[in-house]
């Protein structure tokens, strides 16, 4: 690996300063003084907050804002959970914006939530752009624009133009992507997956890119070998393993690791850092494990599941032996919070049937339209419930857009303090973004 320029040392130790290194935020309890018993509570019914005014959630007390002022049928959400949403050091936030006032991705001030500009990028998916971890002026992105489609940029966001890293359309004729679940490069920036069609509609190819070698491992998936055509490898957070269709493979792509204790690995998940580092994937499990992940008594059912693309164990870490329900549908996680290893933001929705919580006054079952945070650490286990984010989500129907973009998809910043999630308050025919700061949020100057 190439060494690393003296701008991205620099970043990394602004980085450093500003969020604390891994080792002390450790230290730091997020959940401390926060909502953590497992009980039925009502969801308070109240207008949509005002914009850029913080209030307290009616149920569980987080300070939470609208930072959006979507007009009716516009939307303006994170991109996705398994994606950052902040930068490195926090100081800028990305909005995807759909609507009447110009499409594309937008960048915030990261504190004050107020605009600042659109960015000039046009990427394969409006969920694969990817901050750079240690860089804050940083994204990466393969293009989807006439002429362009195929070539991997680098962005620099201050100046708001791309530099050309690899054109992949050599041996990629298809459009590059990250697959069906996009998830973040490796955490030295280094590593990349993507997939494609290759010369006809029946071949694909998945694919690893790393930059600092100009390195590409090439296989095939699709039709004719073991593997299904619509997903991409994902890099570990490590960068020295790939996560690809419930398996652990090594970097050549051809060979198993480990095959993980998962009956669907198609579930919502995310890739990111056990509590002592490892590499992991977390995963919502509906389906009981095969192999009974480790002898627990659901067999690793539950709303958040670890599974070790190091060791290979399954272990169970939200079910109904915490006293938790089955999973609630429309649940999504977040393991981006790369300074707070093992600490895991999720959203549930609980389609359709729950809705009537919304309305009725009657406690809902916990976890239902709830944001709640988790300390996946064995020895310190513990989840803390933030905020009901009152969305329909894809039953949705008074919005001119698709329901599926009324989802939460909470996002974890990288200090872990802070969340961002996306909802339609009650169906009202636009989508906002709102951010729930935790008593562990510490703004510039303070």
């Amino acid at each position: 690996m190439s060494k690393p320029k003296l701008s991205q040392l620099i970043s990394a130790l602004a980085v450093t300063l500003l969020i604390g290194s891994p080792a002390t935020a450790q230290d730091i309890n997020l959940c401390e003084g926060l909502v953590t018993h497992n009980q039925p509570v009502v969801v308070p019914q109240m207008s949509k907050p005002p914009l850029l005014q913080f209030y307290l959630d009616p149920a569980f007390g987080s300070r939470t804002i609208r930072i959006s002022n979507s007009q009716p049928g516009e939307i303006n959400k994170p991109p996705y959970s398994t994606m950052q949403a902040w930068n490195a050091d926090e100081s800028l936030l990305l909005l995807y914006r759909q609507g009447n006032s110009g499409s594309g991705h937008y960048l915030l001030d990261g504190h004050t939530y107020r605009p600042r500009k659109k960015l000039n990028i046009s990427p394969a998916d409006l969920e694969e752009v990817f901050w750079s971890h240690s860089d804050p002026n940083t994204l990466f992105y393969v293009s989807r624009s006439k002429g362009n489609q195929g070539k991997f940029y680098r962005h620099n966001v201050a100046r708001n133009k791309s530099k050309l890293i690899k054109n992949f359309s050599r041996f990629c004729p298809g459009k590059p992507t990250s697959g069906n679940g996009v998830h973040m490069q490796s955490l030295d920036d280094d590593l990349f997956g993507f997939r494609c069609r290759g010369k006809s509609k029946k071949q694909y190819k998945m694919f690893t890119y790393r930059i600092s070698t100009d390195e590409t491992n090439i296989a095939d998936i699709g039709e004719g070998t073991q593997w299904r055509a619509w997903t991409a490898p994902i890099p570990a957070p490590s960068g020295k393993r790939i996560y690809f269709q419930g398996t652990t493979l090594d970097l050549s792509l051809n060979s198993i690791t480990h095959k993980h204790d998962m009956a669907k690995h198609g579930e919502h998940s995310n890739t990111g850092l056990t509590h002592d580092g490892q590499d992991a994937i977390f995963q919502v499990v509906f389906d009981p494990s095969p192999g009974g992940c480790n002898g627990d008594r659901y067999k690793g059912v539950g709303h958040l599941t670890e599974f070790n693309l190091e060791t290979g164990k399954c272990r169970p870490i939200i079910n109904e032996a915490d006293g938790y329900p089955y999973p609630t549908s429309g649940t999504h996680i977040s393991a981006q919070a790369y300074h707070r290893p093992g600490w895991v933001a999720m959203s549930s929705i609980g389609y359709p049937k729950q809705f009537k919580y919304l309305t009725n006054n009657q406690p809902a079952t916990p976890l239902f339209s709830e944001i709640y945070l988790v300390n996946t650490d064995p020895e310190n286990e513990v989840l803390c419930r933030l905020a009901h984010h009152r969305t329909h989500g894809k039953k949705a129907k008074s919005g001119l857009y698709k329901g599926y973009f009324g989802e939460p998809h909470v996002t974890i910043s990288p200090s872990g303090t802070r969340l961002i999630f996306g909802s339609d308050w009650y169906d009202s025919g636009a989508v906002d973004s709102y951010v729930i700061e935790l008593p562990a949020y510490r703004p510039p100057g303070s």
